[in-house]
C-alpha cells in the first residue's frame, strides 16, 4: 500500500507540532522517522494511525483520501514500546485477540482464529509459546508476540512507535535484524518511528529525518549519512563534531588559519563539520584545527581521543600507535568535511 501526506499541520494550542509535511510511502516499503523527542515524528504516525488528525492537510492511502476515517476503519497494525499485552491471557490468547473480539458477523470461526495464530506465531518464531504468559518471556519474544498481534487482523499498513526503546542493546540490536529479515519476508508496508539513528540506518529503505516538527531530509541510509542536506542532519545521524569557522574567498578560515576545505558558495559565519573517522593527527606546518587532549581510551582496535578545539568538545579515531597523552597539544586535519551556514549568530564564529 501507498501512502502520501499532504501539507500535513497540527497545533497543541500555541505548540506547532507539525507544519506542511509532505510525504510518500511506497508499497512494501520500511520507512523510519527519525528525529530527537519533539521534533513531531510520533505525532506523524498517529496521524497516520487515525489516532490524530491534522488541523490541515490531507492522507492518502492508495490515492484515496482517509484524513477522517477512524482507526478501526483504516486497518492498521501498531506496535508500541511497551508491548500493551494483557498479562492474564497466554500468548496465543493476545495474538488471537483482535480477532476474537470483532462483531459476531465479521469472526471467524474459533477454529480458523486458532489457524491464524498458529501462523502467526511461527512467523515471528515463536510457535512452541503460545501457552505461556507474557511474563514468562524474554523483552525480545513479548515485542515479537506485540508483533504478531498487530499483523493478526491482516493490516494493509505497520505502524511502530519506538519498538525496541524498552530493550536493553544487545536485545535491541538483535530484534532489529529480525525485523528487518522479517519484512523482507512479509512485505507489509511500514513506518516506524525512532530517535536511534544507527538502528533507523540499519533497519530502514529510506529515513525521514525530522526537527522541529519540519522534514530536513529524506534519503536511503548511505544518502542522509553521506550527502547531508544540513548541519542538523550531519551532526543526527552518525557521530560528528561541528566547529566553527568563517567562509571566507573560498575557503574556511579558524583564528586567522586558513584550512585545506573549500567554501564554495558560502560567505561568513559557518560551520565545519567532519566524522571522528574522518580526520587524522596532523604534522608541524599542516593547517588544521589546533586542540588538546582530554581523554583517549582504546575502542575497537582503534583509540578514540577526546579534544578541547576552541571550547567545543569533539572526537577523532586513531590507530593504536598515534595514542597522544591527556593534556597534549595536537593538530587536527580533517580529511573529509563539509561546510554549512552557521546555525548560530554571525559572531559565534572564531576568525
Amino acid at each position: 500500500m501507498s501512502i502520501k501526506l499532504a501539507n500535513i499541520s497540527k497545533k497543541y494550542g500555541a505548540f506547532s507540532a507539525l507544519h506542511d509535511i509532505n510525504l510518500r510511502a511506497r508499497p512494501g516499503e520500511f520507512l523510519a522517522l527519525l528525529g530527537p523527542s519533539g521534533s513531531g515524528k510520533t505525532t506523524l504516525l498517529r496521524i497516520i494511525a487515525g489516532l490524530e488528525f491534522p488541523d490541515r492537510g490531507t492522507v492518502y492511502f492508495n490515492n484515496e483520501d482517509i484524513t477522517h476515517l477512524s482507526v478501526a476503519e483504516r486497518r492498521i497494525g501498531f506496535v508500541f514500546q511497551q508491548y500493551a499485552l494483557f498479562k492474564h491471557m497466554t500468548v496465543a490468547e493476545n495474538v488471537g485477540f483482535g480477532l476474537s473480539v470483532r462483531p459476531r458477523r465479521e469472526r471467524p470461526p474459533r477454529r480458523a482464529i486458532r489457524a491464524r495464530v498458529r501462523e502467526l506465531l511461527d512467523l515471528v518464531q515463536l510457535g512452541e509459546l503460545g501457552g505461556r504468559l507474557p511474563a514468562q518471556l524474554s523483552g525480545g519474544q513479548r515485542q515479537r508476540v506485540a508483533l504478531a498481534r498487530a499483523l493478526a487482523v491482516d493490516p494493509q499498513l505497520l505502524l511502530l512507535d519506538e519498538p525496541f526503546g524498552a530493550l536493553d542493546a544487545k536485545v535491541r540490536k538483535d530484534l532489529r535484524h529480525w525485523l528487518r529479515g522479517f519484512h523482507d519476508r512479509v512485505g507489509l508496508t511500514s513506518i516506524f518511528v525512532t530517535h536511534d539513528q544507527e538502528e533507523a540506518l540499519e533497519v530502514a529503505d529510506r529515513v525521514v529525518v525530522m526537527s522541529n516538527g519540519a522534514i530536513e531530509q529524506v534519503g536511503t541510509p548511505s544518502e542522509v549519512y553521506d550527502h547531508p542536506a544540513n548541519a542538523f542532519v550531519f551532526d543526527f545521524v552518525g557521530e560528528s563534531n561541528r566547529v566553527p569557522v568563517i567562509a571566507a574567498d573560498g575557503h574556511a578560515i579558524f583564528r586567522g588559519r586558513v584550512l585545506d576545505i573549500e567554501a564554495v558558495g558560502l560567505r561568513g559565519a559557518a560551520e565545519l563539520c567532519f566524522r571522528p573517522h574522518d580526520a587524522r593527527l596532523g604534522a608541524p606546518g599542516d593547517a588544521g584545527l589546533p586542540a588538546t587532549v582530554l581523554l583517549a581510551r582504546p575502542r575497537e582496535g582503534r583509540v578514540r581521543v577526546q579534544a578541547e578545539i576552541a571550547g567545543v568538545r569533539g572526537a577523532i579515531e586513531l590507530d593504536t600507535d598515534q595514542a597522544p597523552e591527556p593534556g597534549q597539544a595536537i593538530t587536527i586535519v580533517p580529511t573529509r568535511a563539509r561546510l554549512f551556514p552557521a546555525a548560530a549568530a554571525p559572531d559565534a564564529a572564531a576568525a
